[in-house]
């Protein structure tokens, strides 16, 4: 049995994420910032499963949070052998409406909270012979959304920092790939169809109408949709997929 650490666990992709890994068999450690809401995701992780579920409110973007995470996985002498690195997304502005605080939040909610994972998690894996560090990033990073400056800059950066670590750790057994999901029903989608309908002065429900229409597959999809992808590549028969940046998004993506 292998330990599974998957951030923003409490609700969507992450949630989705914890699912499938946990009915693989592996123990699962989820994070997420809201204690209520965690609680919540934990339950149903443990009914669709026997494996141990370990909880910890932890918001990433803060260095004392990962060190305090770090901390109780070593008193309880807990290693992480996978590490889902998923986060929430930044509020949607464009370049123009962004403020350089803004830009210090995204740097912090989303490349630093990475560096400071990777640092948590590599030294244990590569001693171990074997690891697997998947990112959920987003189809921005290679078809940048003007709406969503941040996630678009930031998660493109992302998928450079995993490119060049899993050069650098591939013959010690350690895999790091990168996902792009899209055309999921999660609560940022929701909220994303939210803001773009207060602009536009519609309903939300329009707003998904058009949204599906457009999608290959003519529906959104379930965040289990993914978890499951995940848990393949957690797996070891993965282990010739590395540097990895794989779109899931039900073939959204307009570039090769």
């Amino acid at each position: 049995m292998r330990t599974a650490f998957i951030g923003g666990a409490s609700k969507g992709l992450g949630l989705g994420c914890a699912k499938a890994l946990a009915i693989a068999g592996h123990r699962v450690v989820m994070c997420a910032r809201n204690s209520d809401g965690l609680e919540e995701a934990a339950q149903e992780v443990r009914s669709v499963s026997k494996v141990e579920v370990i909880t910890q409110v932890c918001d990433l973007s803060k260095k004392d949070d990962i060190q305090n995470l770090q901390e109780r996985l070593s008193k309880d002498n807990v290693t992480i052998d996978i590490l889902i690195n998923n986060v929430g997304g930044p509020p949607p502005k464009t370049v123009i409406q962004l403020s350089e605080s803004e830009w210090e939040e995204g740097l912090d909610l989303l490349f630093r909270s990475t560096v400071r994972l990777y640092a948590m998690v590599l030294p244990g894996m590569r001693a171990r012979q074997w690891g697997r560090i998947i990112n959920i990033l987003s189809t921005t990073a290679v078809e940048p959304s003007p709406a969503l400056a941040v996630s678009s800059v930031l998660r493109a950066a992302l998928a450079s920092y995993a490119k060049l670590t899993a050069g650098e750790v591939s013959r010690e057994g350690v895999t790091v790939n990168s996902v792009m999901p899209g055309g999921f029903l999660t609560t940022r989608t929701e909220e994303l169809m939210a803001d773009t309908a207060a602009r536009e002065n519609t309903s939300v429900e329009m707003i998904q109408k058009r949204i599906e229409a457009t999608l290959p597959l003519g529906r959104f999809m379930d965040p289990i949709e993914l978890g499951n992808f995940v848990a393949y590549l957690a797996s070891e028969e993965s282990s010739g997929v590395n540097g990895a940046l794989i779109p899931f998004d039900g073939g959204s993506k307009k570039s090769l």
